[in-house]
């Protein structure tokens, strides 16, 4: 099977969405819904041979953020928040890695072989009803991003990988994940998360400077998918 035609229709609900605003993108609403019910973290009836999936209070993430206090873009500062985070069990196969054409939805690889997508509805600035569904390992992989800038002199950083010009580093002494400014040609960090990444998904607004990230890491040794509103 080659890209999931649900993967797809994720894809385009997304582009429609960024495409009818300029505030920061969200996919489009649920079908029926009011606005006015909380919506569960997770969905209910999740797929049997899927392993657990939580979701994780955005409180409890926002300070591992650290937005950079050197960026500026003229009189702009970095401005980050945390939009939903979820774990998952991984007492059976751990994550490897991670890749998405957006910030969600989003293809984890685990090392038993299988991949599984995340998904989750992005309502009222935050994520609600995710779920994992097996996906194709094969299908839905961005073409790899030559690195456009090195790592400062002095500190020894690993290249995780770019998606829509955010680039992503690993501070493997410090265990923090740096994320660096698009359309930059030097170093210009745009934020750190104390998690040990693996993957950056992401997305830029088409018309402001901003956009979502998905970071795909670990803090205290459980994995953490974390999605976050930014601007630069």
């Amino acid at each position: 099977m080659v890209t999931s035609r649900r993967l797809l229709r994720a894809i385009a609900s997304l582009a429609l969405a960024v495409s009818a605003t300029a505030t920061p993108a969200q996919f489009v609403p649920p079908a029926g819904y009011s606005g006015n019910d909380t919506l569960p973290g997770v969905a209910p009836n999740p797929n049997p041979s899927a392993p657990h999936l939580t979701r994780l209070p955005d409180a409890e993430l926002s300070p591992l953020v650290k937005p950079d206090p050197s960026y500026r873009r003229g009189t702009t500062k970095a401005h980050t928040k945390v939009v939903g985070a979820f774990t998952i069990d991984e007492s059976k196969a751990k994550v490897k890695a991670g890749w998405s054409f957006g910030f969600l939805p989003i293809i984890l690889e685990f090392d038993d072989g299988r991949c599984l997508l995340l998904e989750a509805d992005y309502v009222g600035g935050t994520l609600s009803n995710g779920r994992l569904e097996p996906e194709d390992c094969g299908g839905g992989r961005p073409a790899e991003v030559a690195r456009k800038a090195a790592s400062p002199a002095g500190q020894s950083l690993r290249y995780l990988g770019s998606s829509w010009d955010f680039g992503a580093w690993a501070d493997d002494i410090k265990h923090r994940t740096i994320v660096t400014a698009p359309r930059g040609k030097d170093y210009a960090p745009l934020f750190s998360v104390d998690m040990d990444g693996l993957s950056i998904a992401a997305m830029s607004g088409p018309d402001y400077p901003g956009g979502n990230i998905t970071l795909v890491g670990r803090a205290d040794g459980r994995l953490v998918v974390l999605t976050l509103e930014v601007g630069y």
